[in-house]
């Protein structure tokens, strides 16, 4: 049960930005506004509680219940610019306090990471960190100079084609410097 929750709000969450855009464009702001602040605490209650995105999680929560408090809706059209510097806080902070958030994804798969897998994640979760400050730049311009028809477009569709972007290029990468030092990371 505690997985079908998981899952069901996570693809909501990801959905979020057309969802979202459809509300408003028909006048249910706070309805979307409730449902971005349930959806975030069941989300706090159903992961893992030493699950390293939790702060992630938290904004949901956070973006709904401003939207709700202020009858506003840029707390909703701010939850992917909160989306973007959490998760880029939280990448880097990986680099600090190793081990990256990329090489935590790797171990999953592979726990016995060579030294070079380490160095390859480390790289790729510094290219994460620019991608989530530039991803959160755009968004925080379609908040306040586009219409909502552009918000919608780039936050539900273009930003998340430019993350798919990102993991196939990388998995390229990945699987040609394997072949390079013929070690699997």
């Amino acid at each position: 049960m505690r997985g079908i929750i998981a899952t069901l709000t996570g693809v909501t969450l990801l959905i979020y930005p057309f969802l979202m855009g459809w509300c408003l464009s028909h006048g249910y702001m706070w309805q979307v506004s409730i449902l971005l602040l349930v959806l975030g605490v069941l989300r706090l209650i159903f992961q893992k509680k030493n699950n390293v995105l939790w702060p992630l999680t938290s904004l949901a929560v956070i973006c709904g219940s401003f939207s709700l408090i202020f009858k506003s809706a840029l707390g909703l059209k701010f939850y992917p610019v909160m989306m973007s510097l959490g998760a880029l806080c939280v990448f880097s902070y990986t680099l600090w306090k190793p081990p990256s958030m990329i090489e935590r994804f790797a171990r999953v798969f592979e726990p016995t990471l060579p030294k070079e897998g380490v160095l390859w994640t480390r790289k790729v979760t510094m290219v994460w960190c620019i991608f989530f400050a530039f991803n959160a730049f755009f968004a925080f311009c379609t908040v306040f100079f586009f219409p909502i028809s552009i918000w919608v477009l780039y936050n539900g569709f273009i930003s998340y084609l430019m993350m798919g972007v990102l993991l196939l290029g990388e998995f390229i990468l990945r699987k040609r410097q394997q072949k390079i030092h013929n070690e699997s990371y």
